[in-house]
């Protein structure tokens, strides 16, 4: 196989996916490697938001908001079942720290940068109506609320796997489970990457890298003959737990500020069950490992209960925490409330002496696709090509006929999942009893979603581990079932599972427990 590329792009996050995606649309010849799997870093440790960012406003950073309300509009009109508009009701208490005529105008705001928005408009509630939609609401002080619309993203891990998947459909290679161990270079010139593989080592040739490995972008940089002297990043995390129903649970998504420190949580139902995030905490260790501390998920169920009254949840409520380590452009302050939540293109050419390598630094889950299209126009200009325009393959939008569950997990490519299912009576039986996920679904993952390892299937392309009744023998099921695909003996499939559930246990934190770190971790307010 010619090895030999235009583009190679380095990480399989949302970024990245939708940077290959963009480039092999307009014909660039396009590698896209990530060392794990598609979504599986920090684009799949988010509170699942797609959203303009209401809170950006108040530190004037309008621009963003306005990039981000457009492409909320994209990837709601390009991933249909995927991404949905979600109702927000957003309390107000005569203690907060903002008053309803204040909040009325920023929503005013976010409203008019969203022009054109199909979304319905908010609108301003009294503290009865307030009550009426969430009566669990503590009705202490509460002077009325808002209603108003963002969208959610339950699998924002299978937005990056779609746009990896229609990056490989126009063209581009696309490889996970390969990671960098180190640039090709010629003197200050990046002439390609070394990766490591299950097969074995390999080198990809490229006339432009673009390093697009999100948290993980200084980490490559390490890589390069001489590493530039000052990060680029500075990384945040954000913790999330995930509780089941509780006294007063509301049935639409809510947004407050918290009473400690005034900072933003929402509490959103998500599969049945209802996130609670997040967290700004300083971090300065690993990504790979990033799993909340104990005063996070302390400091998340308390202002739940205070939100709640009934609630009255505790650690032995938390089914699973996690946190992802957001890639914030570097702050030098120790306030992170001025730190940019946007993101850049760095030339190394320019910051480095370094050429043949650009980085795609910051960014969020919601501005991908606007983030994708900066990028590409500068390796176009890069590579002195001429713009072109391309045409995704397109895929029928119209899930009406698809149950909502293979909807919300598979979008465009559901009806493919559901003629799939339908070959076969198999395929259609559940992997356990007291689960909806079929073998189908399993076999669909590795025969057609690049599936290679069980935390492939069961975390980022069924959300089998999800599931607060997942048990190990739900691994040890897909593992029988996919072992005639994948090759496995019994042997084999035994150390897959066992590799699962340490993956797991680095990912998901399921009994909660206090968990030492070694890096800073600073509660601080946003």
């Amino acid at each position: 196989m010619d090895n030999h590329y235009d583009l190679v792009v380095v990480g399989g996050g949302i970024n990245g996916c939708a940077l290959a995606r963009a480039a092999a649309v307009r014909g660039v010849r396009t590698a896209l490697v990530e060392k794990h799997d598609f979504g599986a870093g920090v684009t799949s440790r988010s509170t699942r938001l797609i959203h303009g960012g209401l809170r950006y406003l108040e530190s004037f950073q309008l621009a963003l908001v306005r990039q981000s309300l457009r492409d909320r509009e994209a990837l709601l009109r390009d991933h249909p079942g995927q991404v949905v508009p979600t109702a927000f009701i957003l309390p107000v208490y005569r203690r907060d720290s903002r008053p309803p005529w204040y909040l009325a105008a920023g929503l005013a705001l976010y409203r008019l940068l969203a022009l054109g928005s199909e979304l319905p408009p908010h609108r301003q509630l009294s503290a009865n109506e307030t009550l009426a939609l969430v009566p669990g609401l503590d009705p202490q002080g509460l002077v009325g609320g808002f209603e108003y619309y963002d969208c959610q993203a339950v699998y924002p891990e299978r937005l990056a796997l779609e746009m990896a998947l229609q990056a490989e459909e126009s063209g581009a290679r696309v490889r996970n489970h390969s990671r960098v161990t180190g640039f090709l270079a010629s003197g200050s010139r990046v002439e390609g990457v070394r990766l490591s593989t299950s097969r074995g080592s390999e080198e990809l040739s490229s006339r432009l890298v673009v390093n697009a490995a999100g948290a993980w972008v200084d980490e490559i940089l390490g890589l390069l003959p001489r590493p530039p002297a000052r990060r680029l990043l500075t990384l945040v995390n954000g913790a999330h737990i995930a509780v089941q129903d509780f006294p007063g649970s509301p049935r639409h998504a809510v947004y407050h500020e918290a009473r400690s420190d005034r900072r933003p949580f929402f509490i959103v139902p998500w599969r049945g069950l209802y996130l609670i995030g997040t967290t700004e905490t300083p971090f300065d260790g690993n990504p790979d490992r990033a799993l909340p501390a104990d005063e996070e998920v302390r400091y998340l169920i308390d202002e739940t209960n205070d939100l709640f009254p009934e609630a009255d949840i505790g650690p032995e409520s938390v089914l699973y925490a996690y946190c992802g380590s957001r890639p914030l452009l570097r702050a030098d302050t120790v306030k992170l409330n001025s730190a940019s939540r946007g993101h850049a293109v760095v030339d190394h050419d320019r910051t480095d002496g370094v050429q043949g390598l650009l980085t795609m630094a910051g960014g969020k889950l919601t501005t991908a696709p606007s983030f994708a299209t900066e990028a590409l126009r500068n390796v176009e200009r890069k590579l002195g090509l001429q713009p072109r325009r391309g045409r995704l393959q397109r895929r029928s939008r119209d899930l009406e006929a698809v149950p909502a569950r293979l909807a919300r997990t598979y979008g465009p490519r559901a009806a493919e999942v559901v003629r799939s299912l339908n070959a076969s009576p198999e395929l259609a039986r559940t992997v356990a009893e007291n689960c909806d996920t079929t073998l189908g679904e399993v076999l669909f993952a590795v025969e057609r979603e690049k599936a290679c390892t069980l935390g492939d299937i069961l975390l980022r392309r069924t959300g089998l581990a999800f599931d607060p009744s997942y048990e190990r023998s739900w691994a040890e099921r897909v593992a029988e079932t996919v072992a005639p695909v994948l090759g496995w003996d019994g042997a084999r499939g035994e150390e897959a599972v066992g590799e699962f559930e340490t993956e797991l246990a680095v990912t998901l934190a399921r009994e909660w427990r206090p968990i030492a770190h070694t890096a800073s971790r600073i509660p601080l307010a946003s």
